[in-house]
C-alpha cells in the first residue's frame, strides 16, 4: 500500500469527514489553520508547520502538547506556511503520495500561490467539491467521480488525446493560454507526448 502524507491546510471551508478516511501507514501533517481539523477530531499530529497566527492560544498549546514534531515559522517570511510544509516533507520524509486537504478557495492570491506549488511538488489538492492533480507525459486512465473534469496546460502540452470523455480530442496542441479543456465530463484515457497537464475535477 502506498505511503501517503496527508497535509491539512486552510482555508477551513471543507468538511473533514467528507474527504478524509483513515489509511494504513498514513502520515498526518497540520499546516497552520488546518491543524484545527486534527485537533477538533482528536487525530494524531505527526508534523505541525506554521506560524500558528490563525489558531487560538489554547489550540497553539494543544499543538505543542500533541504534535510529534513542530516546525514553528516566523510571521514574516518569504514563503507560505504550506510551501514550507511541502519543502520539509519533500526533502525529509519518505512517501509515495502527498495529498493536500484544503488550500483552495479563500484569498485568491493564496490559492494561486498554492496552485504554483503543483509545478514544484508531486501533490494533489482536494476539498468537498474539487480534486486537482498534475499529469506528466504518457498515457493515463482517469476515473472521475465529479460532475466536471477540466484540463489546463501548466506547460505547453503536445499531442493531447482524450478518449472516453464527453468531449474528445485527438493529437491536440494545448498551450498554457488555451482554455479549450474546461468543463469536460466523464472518465477516460488521457495521452500526450510532452508537457504537464493540470486536471481539475469539480462539482457544482
Amino acid at each position: 500500500m502506498a505511503r501517503k502524507i496527508k497535509i491539512f491546510a486552510g482555508p477551513n471551508t471543507y468538511s473533514f469527514h467528507k474527504i478524509y478516511f483513515e489509511e494504513a501507514d498514513e502520515i498526518l501533517v497540520g499546516c497552520d489553520s488546518g491543524l484545527s481539523y486534527l485537533l477538533d477530531n482528536d487525530m494524531r499530529i505527526d508534523l505541525a508547520v506554521g506560524d500558528f497566527d490563525s489558531l487560538s492560544p489554547d489550540k497553539v498549546q494543544s499543538v505543542y502538547d500533541k504534535a510529534k514534531k513542530i516546525i514553528a515559522l516566523p510571521k514574516e517570511k518569504n514563503s507560505t506556511d504550506l510551501a514550507a510544509a511541502l519543502d520539509y516533507v519533500y526533502n525529509n520524509m519518505i512517501f509515495d503520495v502527498i495529498e493536500v486537504y484544503g488550500g483552495l478557495g479563500g484569498r485568491i492570491d493564496h490559492m494561486i500561490a498554492n496552485l504554483n506549488l503543483m509545478k514544484r511538488y508531486p501533490i494533489s489538492f482536494r476539498d468537498d467539491k474539487h480534486l486537482l492533480f498534475v499529469l506528466r507525459k504518457g498515457l493515463h486512465e482517469i476515473v472521475n467521480v465529479h460532475k466536471y473534469i477540466s484540463f489546463f496546460a501548466l506547460e505547453d502540452v503536445f499531442s493531447l488525446t482524450l478518449q472516453g470523455f464527453k468531449y474528445e480530442l485527438q493529437d491536440y496542441y494545448l498551450s498554457t493560454s488555451d482554455s479549450l479543456g474546461v468543463s469536460n465530463e466523464g472518465s477516460g484515457i488521457v495521452d500526450f507526448s510532452k508537457g504537464r497537464l493540470l486536471v481539475i475535477c469539480s462539482n457544482e
